[in-house]
């Protein structure tokens, strides 16, 4: 015979507790003993409740590897709803002995088993007890069947086989004070813009002034500054930088030969005796790219086609630190006489209409593949592949956390070349060739925070594995999506589509045309109190290194979480420092702003 005492804690959000059956089995190294009910007079497992429980076995089953948790209706299936709980952790004693303490905080949903391990288990999972093997092989069955894949668009990542998100398993879906903030917020912004009469408009802006009463559609301090700086050059070329998509920029070593720019071309720019060669050698020109949209399939919007462009940008910063400043644009890849090389030499609204057609390119690399693909779509393959291959008690469990068929397009396009490196932010700055570039600061934060050295066959792989997947999770979604409004609210600066196709001369832009080129009045509502909701974290955050649910109770990983919050406060400290002396400050990674995960 063998006495314990067991300590249960139920979490403490609404709807934590539950009225059902519980029971427990201690698995041990000598067998396993038969479930064992918690129950006394008067309801158990309370929200927000700890309580102690006797347990008595028949006999001893040796020094405790699991404990198994079986949770079940009081009633027949059926005649009562499902009732969840949401366990954090149970602590069992020896009586007399030590107490192990079992991390959980998962939600159980209506009949539930779950094993779990202690907390402080030094067993090496590579070399476990034969009854700890055979826990594996049933949970991770059991974890398969749970989040089956089903294909949803040839190309696509893969999802999980479910119609709805009211089917998705609680652990994975928003908390309920995160989902009510959200649609409340989402309510809000349809009923002010309804009021103003914009939702129903499927015409034109009749001028930009007009636009300025969307504009003051909750503004920030950095959606002023896009207002009052959005026209000129070194703007334009800064967003490339720490815009919200700070990641297509290289330092162009050569100038592609569909691009074909002269040294007469730039001169007015870079002064007489102008070498483009020489500048290409020093280091001292960019390029971005938007060849991936060249033929992609546009949109219908209020019965009238969209259109879109592929342009190439290229940029020159002086040696120092001068500004980056755009040098020539090409609206689409193959040159010739209906494809000119727009100049900052050029007529203002030209030049202007150039500059706006690479922004509109910017917004459906940016939605497309930088956020959606890169920051949501592969963060789940990551996430859901985890789920379905470790068990709950797996170490790696305790560190983490156009149109719909031109996105298709480019996410099929994107999915054959997308590289490993791509994803890990050191290799991806050295292939940039943007090590050196001043004022970057999405690499220079972003460095920071990644914090590790660089094949997954040793330790120092997996440790670089495991950071790009963190870091693409929290600091690289935050980075690509908190900027979203800020860039987008005053739209010229980056508009979703574009009502008219890429001129293919020049001399013919004038105001009234590039009016007539941005997108309708309720397309504009329609995307800007979209990206107002995705840019603000509804409630119930998690920053970037506060861990909430105690899954390690080892000295080892608490300091070394310790020593990764006090870093995270230093690299904080610096960049508010930093930012006091920017006109336009870069906060999208200021650790105490990044969600610990992709959490919108």
């Amino acid at each position: 015979m063998a006495r314990f005492r067991l300590r249960v804690s139920t979490g403490e959000a609404r709807g934590a507790g539950t009225w059902d059956k519980v029971s427990v089995s201690i698995v041990g190294t000598e067998g396993e003993s038969p479930f064992v009910p918690l129950d006394r007079l008067g309801r158990e497992f309370a929200a927000g409740a700890e309580e102690d429980f006797e347990v008595t076995l028949p006999r001893d089953v040796g020094a405790v590897l699991l404990l198994r948790v079986h949770k079940e209706p009081r009633l027949p299936r059926g005649r009562v709803p499902p009732d969840a709980w949401f366990c954090r952790w149970l602590q069992l004693e020896r009586l007399p002995g030590a107490a192990l303490r079992f991390p959980c905080f998962r939600w159980l949903q209506g009949p539930s088993d779950l094993v779990l391990r202690e907390g402080a288990a030094k067993v090496p999972w590579d070399d476990q007890h034969p009854k700890l093997q055979q826990q594996r092989r049933e949970e991770l069955k059991a974890r398969q069947e749970m989040y089956r894949w089903k294909t949803y668009m040839e190309g696509w990542p893969r999802c999980l086989d479910q119609e709805t998100v009211k089917g998705l398993d609680l652990n994975i879906k928003y908390s309920a004070l995160k989902n009510a903030t959200f649609h409340f917020k989402a309510h809000s912004a349809f009923a002010e813009l309804k009021i103003k009469g914009f939702l129903d408009r499927t015409g034109l802006w009749r001028s930009l002034r007009e636009m300025r009463r969307m504009f003051n559609f909750h503004k920030t301090p950095a959606a002023e500054y896009v207002f009052a700086h959005w026209q000129e050059d070194a703007f334009f070329a800064s967003q490339f930088l720490n815009g919200l998509n700070p990641v297509l920029i290289r330092r162009c070593r050569s100038l592609p030969k569909n691009f074909p720019v002269t040294d007469e071309m730039v001169a007015p720019v870079l002064g007489p005796g102008t070498n483009l060669q020489a500048e290409l050698e020093k280091g001292s020109l960019f390029l971005v790219d938007h060849g991936i949209l060249s033929g992609v399939q546009t949109n219908v919007i209020n019965g009238k086609p969209q259109f879109s462009a592929a342009p190439m940008t290229l940029l020159y910063q002086s040696s120092g630190s001068g500004p980056l400043l755009p040098l020539a644009i090409q609206l689409k890849q193959t040159p010739g006489p209906d494809n000119p090389i727009f100049l900052p030499s050029d007529d203002r609204w030209d030049w202007l209409l150039a500059k706006t057609w690479v922004r509109n390119a910017e917004f459906s690399v940016h939605e497309a593949l930088s956020h959606l693909l890169h920051s949501h779509l592969l963060p789940e393959v990551f996430a859901l592949a985890t789920l379905r291959q470790l068990p709950y008690c797996h170490p790696l469990f305790k560190s983490t956390g156009l149109g719909i068929d031109g996105f298709s397009e480019l996410i099929r396009r994107n999915m054959e070349q997308l590289s490993y490196s791509v994803l890990c932010l050191p290799d991806d700055i050295r292939a940039r060739g943007v090590e050196d570039i001043p004022g970057y600061y999405y690499r220079d934060d972003g460095l920071q925070i990644w914090g590790v050295p660089s094949l997954l066959d040793t330790r120092e792989a997996l440790v670089q594995y495991l950071t790009m997947v963190m870091f693409t999770c929290s600091a690289r979604h935050t980075a690509v999506s908190a900027g979203q409004f800020d860039s987008c609210v005053w739209m010229p600066n980056l508009p979703p589509s574009m009502q008219l196709p890429p001129p293919t001369a020049k001399g013919q832009a004038r105001p009234e045309g590039f009016i007539a080129t941005l997108p309708a009045v309720n397309a504009t509502c329609d995307v800007i109190m979209a990206l107002w909701m995705l840019s603000q974290e509804p409630g119930d955050r998690r920053p970037l290194g506060h861990y909430p649910d105690e899954h390690f109770t080892e000295d080892a990983p608490r300091r070394s979480m310790a020593a990764f919050q006090r870093q995270l406060i230093r690299i904080s400290s610096g960049i508010r420092e930093r930012n006091q002396s920017l006109t336009l400050p870069y906060t999208y990674l200021d650790p105490p702003l990044i969600e610990n995960s992709v959490s919108i």
